[in-house]
């Protein structure tokens, strides 16, 4: 979660209120986790 925040687009994506849903996914395999994001207006 720090990285994303430190991250400009990131946080603008998180921090913007006509985001109504987000998604989080991780994959775990070799070498560190890998973690995505999706975020969706309603409309």
């Amino acid at each position: 979660m720090r990285a994303w925040m430190d991250s400009p687009g990131h946080r603008a994506n998180i921090l913007n209120c006509a985001f109504e849903e987000m998604g989080v996914g991780i994959h775990e395999g070799a070498g560190p986790p890998w973690w995505t994001q999706v975020f969706a207006a309603s409309g």
